[in-house]
């Protein structure tokens, strides 16, 4: 028998959601990917804001326009071995009275990879279907909210524009190159421009998604056993209780749809 009934109707929920997800702070990850030819290593940041909670029984929280901004810090190489054909000076051999034939060695230049820092920010929003997990863990009952579907994805509209701020930083630097840089910035911009946005959210996807798409949101935290009512005197002792059995769950109580948290327990 259930002793305990806590519930949250949509609103309420909403400002639970606020909290929680608020109670996140900044997350951050890196590593590295590939842009077209090009190989990059990054760090990223990002921060969650709550969108517009949606309860479908009977089990399902599903969030409306939930927020992810994000600050990424990219170190994209440009290889230039990869772009010019290799030059080797020519070998030289004379003759030398009493020594015989001298070679001078063979010369060859080993094209390094040019580094360019690229900082760029932009938002995603997201729909996102939640379900409620809940468990003991080391005497602690915990309910979070898991995430297990993302039925729509935007990313926001400066997001197309990392390929310009990527062009932007390698030109001067590409420029700097005595002989070449000229050809190396205009070959490096016509290799981005082929890229295009679809090569934007291949490289972004990955990085940024594991954000909402191994989300989980703590809702609610309680030991097992605990007081109720501390000792008032030897004749008042303190009252303590075990919750025995916690659940949780979306239901349709007419009007609306509430987020209800069950609770057994015993003395």
């Amino acid at each position: 028998m259930t002793e305990i009934t806590a519930a949250l109707d949509e609103q309420g929920a909403n400002e639970l959601l606020d909290l929680a997800i608020a109670a996140l702070g900044t997350q951050s990850t890196g590593g590295s990917g590939s842009l077209g030819p090009f190989l990059a290593t990054y760090s990223i940041q990002g921060t969650l804001t709550n969108g517009d909670v949606d309860l479908i029984p009977p089990d399902t929280i599903r969030i409306v326009d939930l927020r992810l901004d994000w600050d990424l810090d990219l170190q994209f190489g440009v290889d230039l071995s990869s772009m010019l054909p290799d030059f080797c000076l020519p070998q030289v051999c004379v003759d030398v009275p009493c020594v015989g034939e001298v070679c001078t060695p063979t010369i060859c230049i080993d094209w390094p990879t040019i580094t360019v820092p690229v900082s760029f920010g932009d938002f995603l929003e997201t729909t996102a279907d939640f379900k409620l997990d809940i468990s003991l863990v080391g005497g602690t009952w915990k309910v979070q909210a898991v995430v297990v579907g993302v039925p729509s994805l935007q990313f926001g509209p400066s997001s197309a524009a990392l390929l310009l701020a990527i062009g932007a930083a390698a030109t001067p630097i590409l420029l700097a190159v005595p002989f070449i840089g000229p050809f190396l910035a205009i070959a490096v911009d016509a290799i981005l421009a082929a890229i295009a946005v679809a090569g934007v959210t291949g490289f972004l996807g990955p990085i940024i998604t594991p954000f909402v798409s191994g989300l989980k949101i703590p809702l609610y935290e309680q030991p097992q056993q605990f007081v109720v009512l501390p000792a008032a005197g030897p004749v008042d002792p303190k009252v303590d209780i075990t919750l025995d059995q916690v659940s949780a769950a979306v239901a349709h109580n007419a009007p609306e749809d509430e987020l209800v948290l069950s609770v057994d327990i015993s003395p």
